[in-house]
């Protein structure tokens, strides 16, 4: 189950619904007919997938991160304390 490049960038466009309309349409076509690149473009979706989940998992670790070093550190006291006042107001 090799994949060229060439098809690799045509499953990518079509599941970023970049392609020229014909173009989805042929590929389209190409997955019906074709179930070693159907299963290639729900392949290629998980692993998407995979890539999103773990940048997200990311960036939330590093929000997390700064706010407890905005919060948590003595240096940040002034800020600490603006932050608060300004969602403690109704």
């Amino acid at each position: 189950m090799m994949t060229s490049w060439n098809e690799t960038q045509q499953i990518e466009a079509y599941i970023f619904g970049i392609a020229e309309p014909e173009d989805a349409l042929l590929f389209e076509a190409k997955l019906v007919l074709d179930e070693e690149l159907a299963h290639k473009v729900i392949t290629q979706q998980k692993a998407y997938a995979a890539i999103r989940q773990f940048g997200r998992k990311q960036v939330k670790m590093e929000i997390e991160a700064i706010t407890q070093a905005l919060f948590t550190h003595p240096k940040h006291v002034s800020f600490r304390k603006k932050i608060i006042k300004l969602f403690s107001k109704s």
